[in-house]
């Protein structure tokens, strides 16, 4: 029988997939982190080999038996790194051809089916990556928090504490998000908030769940949180813009489609701004782990067509 596997390694959890050359999924595996650069790769390739051995077992499978498999791995970017993490994966041995690529290239296959186009992630970082009708890639931002991240989660809800910090001050317009940032973290005000911050106290991620609170302040009608989202989508869009022109430099303003996935949810409000800028905002197909075995097939030799697609997301053919 032959299987194909998909691997989606991130910075909070690593899936496996595994599919029939219908397009049925057989297997799902589960596991820790698998970004090589946060956990290191002892631990990462220890989470890839738990999950993938979950997706065989559940597959009732050998390794061998895999046809094509592709790794979406965070944390993965040069030549050089894709030849070691090539290496070590040997351990699996796997059968059929095994390819590796970055995660921002999974995210856009399972949000454009393998298509062309531009898949904005923003989570609590952000990123866009592209492709065009020739096969070349781009991507603009994911530099990391420090200097980058813009118009993502944890850029968004800084964003929203800077904005009611200067509405206490009264430098800037009065808002609600002082007393949403009160309760969220759950301190008597905004100064226990910061000094929390600047202690450590809080990790990235948990902060950038406040940029949940500024968006439900917008959406109640706080013109300043309003305005922070709408900062929030620019700064995508911004990212979006720099990759379909390097895609299609003579053609910059043609409708390229346009996909937001990612925990903090733009897709909504993108959109809207989207369509200003001369793109074609769709809805993502599926998730990033399924755009993993979409690839897997393709390195196996096979294009699935929309049946397989369908079954591949179906209540009980999907994950």
């Amino acid at each position: 029988m032959d299987l194909f596997m998909g691997v989606d390694a991130g910075g909070t959890k690593t899936r496996a997939v595994i599919a029939d050359v219908t397009g049925r999924v057989c297997g799902t595996g589960e596991a820790g982190p698998g970004n090589w650069q946060a956990v290191g790769a002892a631990a990462a390739g220890a989470a890839i080999y738990a999950a993938v051995g979950q997706a065989l077992m559940e597959a009732g499978a050998k390794a061998a038996a895999v046809r094509g498999s592709f790794f979406g791995l965070a944390g993965v970017r040069t030549v050089e790194e894709r030849a070691l993490v090539k290496a070590e994966l040997r351990r699996l041995a796997l059968g059929g051809v095994s390819e590796i690529g970055g995660d921002l290239e999974v995210a856009h296959a399972g949000a454009l089916a393998g298509g062309i186009g531009v898949v904005i992630i923003a989570g609590t970082g952000s990123a866009a990556w592209g492709k065009n009708a020739q096969g070349e890639s781009a991507q603009a931002g994911g530099w990391g928090w420090l200097v980058d991240d813009a118009g993502g989660g944890y850029w968004l809800a800084l964003r929203g504490l800077r904005a009611a910090c200067e509405a206490e001050d009264g430098r800037g317009k009065a808002t609600g998000l002082g007393a949403r940032a009160r309760e969220y973290f759950g301190v008597p005000g905004l100064r226990e908030v910061l000094q929390e911050l600047h202690a450590g106290g809080r990790d990235r991620a948990a902060v950038a769940g406040f940029a949940r609170e500024v968006r439900a302040a917008a959406r109640a009608g706080d013109a300043v949180a309003e305005q922070c989202v709408r900062a929030a989508s620019a700064e995508l869009l911004r990212m979006a813009e720099a990759v379909r022109a390097r895609l299609s430099p003579d053609m910059a303003a043609m409708n390229f489609p346009l996909a937001v996935t990612g925990g903090l949810g733009m897709g909504e409000v993108v959109a809207e701004d989207a369509l200003r800028k001369g793109f074609f905002p769709v809805e993502p197909w599926a998730e990033s782990v399924l755009g993993a075995v979409l690839l897997a097939a393709r390195a196996g030799g096979v294009v699935w067509g929309a049946a397989e697609r369908v079954l591949l997301t179906s209540p009980g053919g999907g994950t």
